[in-house]
């Protein structure tokens, strides 16, 4: 008796060994638990084609719901085939029933994940890249921050930066360059390295220019790609970025009759200030007051006015004093003041 038992046990498990199928996705073969990407341009006649050789086989048929229902393969030459139109974006995980001549039926699973997107990666991660372009030429906030995910860092205070950009400049122009792409083993993911380029007026006029290379991650969350971080931006939404940081270096006067008295003004900050109210004063008395309409990150300006101030020629104290009220945000607000004697 324990002998008969042993040999049904062998007749049980050989099977398993023995009955492994080779499957064929569009006449390519595929290992078991392998993932595969499909694009719209792999499909064969618009559908993705299954195939696995006749052998000894009455009957093949093929589940996409995990066995609930089952397709007959249809015989052309020496194997069943079955072809299959994809949705726009899905995951495929085929699994067979295979049924023998003998009328012995078995199930096949070789745990293969096809993942099918109409458009390639690249195709439609560029499709974000130019609406980026776009919607921040067009200054339009609430189009530009939807190409961002729900989990980018900030992203609250990241869009009041982008409105504060908006805000500051006008006849925005901007030009990219894709310089390396990268995706994950499942196109689910993607780190690309691309190269912005701004052009831009500032509220007074002038016109300015910006650039930088930024590594871009983007995900694929349902159909669409958002982005995900940007590693290395200086130029969208400068208030998150940075802040500018006002310092009047010096106040001198040139001595003559009436004098002119200037005052050095920098910026030492990461963001051009607009708008920058300066005032000097003589033993507290105000002498001059005047607006400089805008400073570039690292840059310094002159302002000069000829006048008799407060206490000539008893050596007052003059002082330099920039954005009096703390109108702007700076990243040190105890260096506004300069102070030095006057003659």
């Amino acid at each position: 008796m324990r002998k008969v038992i042993f040999i049904l046990l062998v007749v049980l498990i050989i099977p398993n060994f023995v009955f492994a199928q080779t499957l064929k996705v569009n006449g390519k073969e595929v290992e078991e638990g392998q993932n595969l990407n499909l694009f719209f341009d792999d499909l064969v006649a618009g559908k993705i084609n299954f195939s696995i050789k006749r052998e000894n086989f009455k009957k093949i048929e093929i589940s996409f719901d995990k066995g609930r229902t089952w397709q007959e393969m249809e015989k052309e030459n020496d194997f069943f085939v079955y072809n299959y139109r994809p949705l726009s974006e899905e995951d495929i995980r085929p699994e067979f029933l295979l049924t023998e001549e003998s009328g012995a039926a078995r199930t096949f699973n070789p745990n293969i994940k096809i993942i099918y997107q109409k458009k390639k990666p690249d195709d439609a991660v560029l499709l974000v890249l130019d609406k980026m372009k776009l919607y921040y030429e067009q200054e339009n906030i609430d189009r530009f921050i939807d190409l961002f995910s729900s989990n980018y860092p900030d992203r609250i205070k990241f869009k009041e930066a982008i409105q504060n950009d908006f805000y500051n400049y006008k006849n925005i122009r901007l030009r990219y360059r894709v310089d390396r792409r990268t995706f994950n083993d499942d196109y689910t993911g993607a780190i690309w390295d691309v190269y912005w380029e701004r052009k831009y007026d500032g509220r007074e006029g002038n016109s300015y220019s910006d650039s930088a290379n930024i590594a871009m991650r983007l995900e694929k969350e349902g159909v669409n790609w958002l982005i995900t971080g940007l590693r290395g931006n200086t130029i969208f939404g400068s208030t998150l970025l940075g802040q500018a940081d006002l310092e009047p270096l010096s106040l001198t006067s040139d001595g003559l009759i009436p004098p002119t008295l200037s005052a050095v003004i920098r910026n030492n900050g990461s963001t051009t200030a607009y708008n920058i109210p300066v005032k000097i004063y003589s033993n507290s008395v105000l002498f001059y007051s005047t607006t400089i309409s805008s400073l570039a990150p690292g840059k310094q300006t002159t302002i000069s006015h000829q006048g008799y101030y407060n206490g000539y020629g008893f050596s007052p104290i003059g002082k330099v004093v920039v954005d009096e009220d703390n109108i702007i945000a700076e990243t040190n607000e105890n260096n506004n003041e300069y102070s030095a004697h006057l003659p």
